[in-house]
């Protein structure tokens, strides 16, 4: 310590005093070339060391370095593994979404059709003076009917993302909607289901049916959240204007166990979950996320033991929510026109008949592409409506010869579908911004797209 040409930090020189030690020597530890420690060596007799005590001090440094070096490598090689193993993982994961996403659409095509045809037979019959005693089951069909296709719909948009779509939407009403779909299976689980919704809430713009996925995936979670410890529990809906009028505020509380510290900075991330095998794929609150996002808003979480609560923030707009019952029922009279309808499903196939008949048209129809493309060259049509998926070839081959054949059919063709999620089916939509008519579709929908198609043709 008495050494001038030795020179110590305050603490240092403290702690060796402290210490009585009156002689020091250190040397580094390298590893690539970088000092990350030294070795000191001490002795209360001030004495100079020797060369072989600087050696041996010297050779303890290098091992001592190796050792460090090889743990390093060790922790970066588990890491390393570690992300090799998710990675694997995931992409297991989404293979087997892939999977379900071509299964999903082949159901969806499946149970669109006879949808269609209930659904659409259903609200035929309702708009006609029907007796009292069948009014009820009449209604009650249709509601069910409604039921399965939102059903359907939320499978195709988990399975396959679809562009948004977007209007003028009251939150609660989602929130309303979406509940309908779960409610009865919630009671019967044992919970009970808490409503906290504000007085008039100002509309926002977005995707309905996007963001009923959304919380229909926040439903999903806090039941099996609260399942998961026991029998029964309680789940709050709550919805009100941000204290600043610019956002609506939704929340999902339940009282579940809690979300663990370490899964909270991780519950938005694609395929992560900490339910047991078969629970969970780990999208559905990444899927909701990026919704969210998508919507302008943010969805946060909150969660101590005993409680948490997913918060949606959505903008609001000044756009007023549509009223669909209020809309006068707009009819295209076709008398005098001919019309050609391609559709493989028979089902189907009458039910746009007969919507077209009583409307004036005259119908001729063809089970397929085909023999669809085979009426084309044959005879002038004023409207085409085609199905895009079909056995004997698709409507898109169909519509492109179609148009080779005569130009000014592309102001002539509808498209009825129940595969708009597919990404072939979506680009060539897109593409040629043909009308759609998504399968299962009523007649009034029906009959607006025909009366759009017509008016614009005619202007």
């Amino acid at each position: 310590l008495r050494e001038p040409r030795v020179s110590l930090s305050p603490q240092l020189r403290e702690r060796l005093a402290a210490s009585g030690g009156y002689a020091i020597v250190g040397v580094p530890v390298l590893t690539r070339e970088r000092i990350v420690g030294a070795l000191s060596l001490g002795d209360r007799v001030g004495r100079e060391f020797s060369a072989d005590e600087l050696q041996a001090l010297q050779a303890f440094a290098d091992q001592t370095a190796l050792a460090l070096e090889n743990a390093r490598l060790y922790a970066t090689a588990q890491e390393s593994l570690a992300r090799l193993r998710e990675t694997q993982a995931q992409l297991v994961q989404a293979a087997k979404m892939s999977a379900l996403g071509q299964l999903v659409s082949g159901v969806a095509h499946e149970l669109n059709n006879p949808l269609s045809v209930i659904i659409g037979y259903g609200q035929l019959l309702l708009s006609r003076d029907v007796p009292a005693t069948l009014k009820r089951p009449l209604e009650l069909m249709v509601s069910q009917g409604d039921r399965m296709a939102k059903i359907v719909r939320n499978l195709l948009y988990f399975a396959r993302q679809r562009p948004p779509e977007r209007a003028a939407v009251d939150v609660r009403q989602v929130m309303e909607q979406t509940l309908a779909l779960r409610l009865n299976h919630l009671t019967l689980s044992g919970i009970l289901v808490e409503r906290d919704f504000a007085g008039a809430l100002p509309a926002i713009n977005g995707d309905a049916q996007q963001l009923e996925q959304v919380f229909l995936n926040l439903l999903l979670n806090a039941e099996q959240a609260i399942l998961e410890t026991k029998p029964g529990g309680r789940i709050v809906l709550r919805a009100r204007l941000r204290p600043d009028a610019r956002a609506i505020l939704a929340q999902v509380v339940d009282d579940g166990p809690g979300i663990p510290a370490e899964a909270l900075q991780r519950v938005f991330e694609p395929f992560y979950t900490t339910k047991t095998v078969g629970m969970g794929t780990g999208l559905g609150l990444s899927v909701s996320y990026g919704i969210v996002q998508e919507h302008g808003g943010r969805l946060s979480v909150d969660s101590r033991p005993g409680q948490t609560t997913f918060t949606l923030e959505l903008p609001v707009t000044e756009l007023p929510v549509p009223d669909p019952a209020a809309r006068d029922r707009r009819v295209y009279h076709g008398i005098g026109k001919v019309a050609l309808v391609v559709e493989d499903e028979p089902s189907v196939l009458d039910l746009v008949v007969t919507l077209l008949g009583e409307s004036g048209w005259r119908v001729e129809v063809a089970p397929g592409g085909r023999a669809g493309l085979d009426s084309v060259l044959c005879n002038r049509y004023d409207l085409i409506v085609s199905d895009i998926r079909m056995p004997d070839g698709n409507g898109q081959e169909f519509y492109e010869r179609a148009l080779a054949h005569d130009p000014a059919l592309r102001r002539r063709f509808i498209f009825i579908t129940g595969d708009t999620a597919g990404e072939s089916a979506r680009a060539f939509i897109d593409d040629t911004e043909v009308p759609v008519v998504e399968k299962p579709f009523s007649p009034t929908a029906f009959e607006e797209a025909v009366w759009r198609l017509m008016t614009a043709a005619a202007s």
